[in-house]
């Protein structure tokens, strides 16, 4: 009794439970081959079944959303390779199996094969995005590496005509089934990339079984893809269908058709998208057009008010003006002076005792001769600082500059004055105006004059 006390005593639905949780913590999920044996399908869609070979079995359920996937009948004595979860059926304490997944056995140590493989080439790193080499977005050259005479390579070039019929297609023969189909295929990539006379390859097969696609699936074939210096796009199989190749490839197509879809622009969409460009240059140099038209109008408005010839018409108007002014100045003073004098005479004559009109009028004779000679010191005066000013504006007019041999040199296409021997070239024609017209020459020579050496 002291023993049974210091033990736990379980129920046997608790020991069921601790058996079912340590079996599914233990194993988890485990691959199991076997023959089917007392098969039963219940009314729900469910299987039980049970797995044996020469010394054993065991029992297994498979529910309805699983076994509904399954592509083969499953059968009393069919041969499998199931995937499975270890368990137990508690409200009997039947050890079994819940199975979600099974294949046909032949297959089944194919898939254990690609699986082993599929770990390897991923640890080193034959499966890495960075390693994947970028599709060209137009090539001119496209590789084809399949069986000649197969439908995947019809698929291709229905495709191409289809979707971008001027591509230059080269087909690589090879077998893509069988003992020879991995040397082959190999061999095919290699010859692609010594050649290097396309831009991107194809790697195509129809569909068929894990056998049929086999080739595909050898360390070989993936190693060839991963050096190959082509990008390649797989196209094996059906969209379910998963290969070695699949996984090594740059691009993994769903068939074969998909693959020339990914290799091949679409002209249609290229054409829409060359019109679309086509109208967005023609508005941009519409606009364009505009704003420089805009611009050059402004700048000829400028260039015509700055220019040297509007400038010397401006010059020639004021100074005519002030030329005006000048002339008038002197004789509008003398007639203003001389009516003044003979208003003034006038006064005194009428004013002026009689007494005292002899010495008034020798008063009258000197101030006369006084004013006459100081008039005449003021027109001098004035006239020195006429000729004066005259000679300034002569100094600083354009028009004198260039009667001391100086020219006014223009480019005769632009309208624009030439300031450096860097805007003329041999050949080209300038025109020079001197103060008394205006010529056109030809330049023979260009005789730049070297900096001098201050050191």
């Amino acid at each position: 009794m002291d023993n049974i006390d210091q033990e736990h005593i379980y129920s046997v639905s608790e020991l069921n439970k601790e058996v079912y949780q340590l079996l599914s913590s233990t194993f988890g999920v485990v691959w199991i081959e076997g023959e089917i044996s007392n098969f039963l399908r219940s009314s729900a869609g469910h299987v039980y079944f049970s797995l044996k070979d020469e010394l054993s079995q065991i029992r297994c359920a498979m529910f309805r959303q699983q076994n509904q996937l399954v592509s083969f009948p499953i059968e009393d004595g069919k041969q499998i390779l199931a995937r499975a979860r270890v368990g137990l059926y508690q409200p009997r304490g039947e050890y079994q199996l819940i199975v979600d997944y099974i294949e046909e056995a032949g297959e089944g140590l194919l898939r254990q094969r690609f699986e082993r493989l599929k770990s390897k080439l991923q640890q080193e790193g034959l499966f890495d995005s960075a390693n994947k080499l970028p599709l060209p977005e137009f090539p001119q050259t496209l590789g084809v590496i399949t069986s000649p005479s197969g439908a995947a390579i019809q698929d291709i070039f229905n495709i191409t005509r289809r979707r971008f019929p001027c591509i230059n297609v080269i087909v690589y023969p090879t077998l893509v089934q069988g003992r020879e189909a991995t040397q082959q295929i190999s061999r095919a990539i290699e010859i692609a990339n010594e050649r290097n006379e396309c831009e991107v390859l194809i790697l195509a097969r129809g569909g068929g079984s894990l056998e049929d696609l086999w080739s595909f699936n050898e360390e070989q074939v993936a190693r060839a893809m991963f050096h190959s210096q082509i990008p390649i796009i797989s196209g094996i199989g059906h969209e379910t269908d998963v290969t070695i190749a699949d996984l090594v490839a740059d691009y993994r197509a769903p068939t074969p058709s998909g693959a020339a879809e990914v290799a091949l622009p679409d002209a249609d969409d290229i054409q829409q998208r060359l019109k679309n460009f086509n109208r967005q240059f023609y508005n941009t140099m519409q606009l364009l057009s505009a704003m420089v038209r805009q611009k050059c109008l402004s700048l000829d408005a400028q260039l015509q008010q700055k220019h040297p010839i509007s400038i010397l018409e401006q010059y020639n108007q004021r100074l005519d003006l002030a030329l005006q002014r000048i002339k008038s100045s002197p004789k509008e003073y003398l007639a203003k002076t001389s009516s003044r004098i003979n208003v003034l005479n006038a006064y005194l004559f009428r004013s002026s005792p009689l007494s005292m009109d002899q010495n008034m009028k020798s008063e009258v004779t000197a101030l006369y001769r006084r004013l006459i000679v100081a008039t005449q010191g003021i027109f001098s005066n004035t006239e020195q600082l006429l000729s004066i000013a005259v000679a300034k504006l002569d100094g600083v007019s354009p028009l004198n500059a260039l009667g001391r041999g100086y020219a006014y040199v223009v480019d005769p296409s632009t309208q624009r004055n030439i300031k450096s021997i860097r805007q003329i070239k041999v050949g080209s024609t300038i025109k020079a105006r001197l103060k008394d017209g205006s010529f056109g020459a030809k330049i023979s020579s260009v005789d730049p004059i070297k900096p001098k050496n201050r050191d």
